[in-house]
């Protein structure tokens, strides 16, 4: 299974889990694929969630140094 490139962008990850979920949906996808494919899933999930964690801080941080000015 292919890692998450840390230079893959959140849009990117997105894109490619959207196109995942259309291949799952596909009454005559074979069983293995789907497998495949959910797993692929799975990463591309904690990939965006840790890139929006990661966002949230840093507009936090922003605002934050914002405010005290």
């Amino acid at each position: 299974m292919e890692e998450i490139k840390e230079e893959m962008t959140y849009e990117q990850a997105m894109e490619e889990l959207e196109a995942l979920v259309e291949k799952v949906e596909d009454k005559n996808a074979p069983l293995n694929t789907i497998e495949k494919d959910i797993k692929r899933a799975m990463q591309l999930i904690a990939f965006c969630k840790k890139q929006l964690r990661g966002y949230k801080e840093r507009f936090a941080t922003l605002m934050d140094d914002n405010t005290q000015e």
